[in-house]
C-alpha cells in the first residue's frame, strides 16, 4: 500500500511540476530529499529472514545526553507510513510523552514481502487478495534478536522501554506477538488489527496471562472502516479487556476509514503507551546582572569525563555539552537556569564566588559536573 501510495504522489508531482515551472519566475538552485530531525536511513540484511529490509532512526529532539541516561524506542512496521517518525519527535518536543527514538521498518523499493512476513499461515482477504504468509515467526525473530540488539548498541535505548507499533496486517502482527510473546516489547499499539487473516488471535489473546510487569497496549480502529474491520478490532479490545496485567485504551476515530486516521493516531496512544515521568516544566525568566553571569562561566566535568562549557555572547549564557549542539540558558532564579522548549534545568553552586558544581537535569535524569580547575 505505501509503495502504491508514493508511487502515485510521484507521478501527480511529475505531471505538475511542467505547469508549475511554466507559471513561475522561480528557478531551482538544489535539489534533494528532506531529512527531518537528524533522521538516518540504514538498509540492512537480516541473516534470519534472508531478506533486505530499510530501518529509519528518528532521534528525540533532545536525546539522552547525561551518563547512564537512556530513552524509550518505538518500532514501527510498514515503515511508520513516513509519519510515525516525525509525530514522535514532535509529540516527545511538545512534552506530552516520553522523548524516544522512533525506528520504523520497511522493505526497499520494489521488494515488498509483508504478506508473508506478518501472517504465519496464508490467508485470503475479503476483497479477494492472498497472502502467501509463514513468515511471522522469523519475521519476530529479526525485529527481537536482531534488530533490537543492534539498536540498543547503537543508541541510548532502554530496551525494557519498547514499543511495538503496527497497522492493518502489522496490527495483526502486533496482536499476535503480544499473545505469544507479552514479554518483547513494554507496549503495544494494535491499529485495525486484520483478524480476518488469523481469527484465532482472538482466543489467544483470551488466554494471556501476563506474569511480570504490566504491559500497556492501545487498539484503535476507524469508525467508517469495513464492518469486518471494525469487528475484528473490537473482538482484540473485548478478549484485552479481561487480561490481568494488560493497561488496556481503545479509542474508534469516528468518520474516519481504514488509513485516514492514521496520522491522529500517535497523538491519541504515544502519550498513553510511553507516559512521561514527570510534567515538562515550562518556568518564567527572569534578569540577572552581567556580574553575577561571569560566576557560572568555565569548564566543568561530568562523571564520564566529558565537558560541559558555559560561556556567554550577547543574548546570554551558552551552555554545550562535547558533543551535542549548544543552547542558551535562561535566569529563572538566582543560580537556577532552563532552556526554553526543553525539559532541562540547570542549579549552580555557586555563592558569593565562582560556582563549584552545576546539577544537571534533563527529562528526569539528573547529572553532576564539578568546575575544571
Amino acid at each position: 500500500m505505501k509503495t502504491h501510495l508514493i508511487a502515485a504522489w510521484l507521478l501527480i508531482c511529475a505531471l505538475c511540476a511542467p505547469a508549475l515551472a511554466a507559471s513561475s519566475s522561480l528557478s531551482i538552485k538544489a535539489e534533494g530529499p528532506v531529512v527531518i530531525a537528524d533522521a538516518i536511513s540504514l538498509t540492512v540484511h537480516s541473516a534470519i529472514v534472508g531478506r533486505d529490509f530499510v530501518i529509519e532512526v528518528t532521534p528525540p529532539r533532545t536525546p539522552p545526553i547525561l551518563p547512564g541516561q537512556t530513552a524509550p524506542v518505538v518500532y514501527v512496521l510498514d515503515g511508520g507510513y513516513d509519519l510515525a517518525g516525525p509525530a514522535g519527535y514532535m509529540l516527545g518536543a511538545a512534552g506530552v510523552m516520553a522523548p524516544a527514538y522512533v525506528v520504523t521498518v520497511g522493505y526497499p523499493a520494489g521488494a515488498s514481502a509483508r504478506g508473508v512476513d506478518l501472517l504465519s499461515t496464508s490467508a485470503t482477504s475479503p476483497d479477494g487478495f492472498a497472502h502467501k504468509g509463514g513468515g511471522a515467526d522469523a519475521f519476530r525473530r529479526f525485529l527481537v534478536e536482531e534488530l533490537k540488539p543492534f539498536v540498543e548498541a547503537r543508541y541510548p535505548v532502554d530496551g525494557g522501554k519498547s514499543m511495538l507499533f503496527g497497522h492493518s496486517l502489522s496490527g495483526l502482527f502486533t496482536a499476535n506477538v503480544l499473545a505469544s510473546h507479552p514479554s518483547d516489547f513494554a507496549a503495544y499499539l494494535i491499529a485495525s488489527p486484520s483478524v480476518w487473516a488469523d481469527p484465532g488471535v482472538v482466543e489467544r489473546l483470551r488466554a494471556l496471562r501476563i506474569a511480570n510487569s504490566p504491559r500497556r497496549v492501545f487498539v484503535g480502529y476507524g469508525g467508517d472502516e469495513n464492518a469486518y474491520m471494525i469487528d475484528g478490532a473490537r473482538q482484540v479490545i473485548r478478549a484485552l479487556s479481561g487480561v490481568q496485567g494488560a493497561l488496556l485504551q481503545a479509542k474508534a476515530f469516528e468518520g474516519e476509514q481504514h488509513i485516514s486516521y492514521y496520522p491522529a493516531l500517535p497523538n491519541a496512544a504515544f502519550p498513553f503507551l510511553l507516559p512521561r515521568d514527570n510534567l515538562m516544566r515550562r518556568p518564567n525568566s527572569v534578569e540577572l546582572s552581567a556580574e553575577r553571569l561571569k560566576r557560572y562561566l568555565g569548564v566543568y566535568e561530568l562523571a564520564d569525563h566529558r565537558h560541559v562549557t558555559v560561556t556567554e555572547d550577547e543574548d546570554g549564557l551558552v551552555f554545550k555539552v562535547d558533543g551535542r549542539d549548544e543552547a542558551g540558558l535562561l535566569a529563572e532564579a538566582m543560580d537556577r537556569f532552563f532552556i526554553r522548549g526543553v525539559d532541562a534545568s540547570i542549579i549552580f553552586d555557586a555563592g558569593d564566588g565562582l560556582a563549584r558544581k552545576m546539577e544537571i537535569s534533563l527529562n528526569g535524569t539528573t547529572a553532576l559536573a564539578l568546575r575544571v580547575p
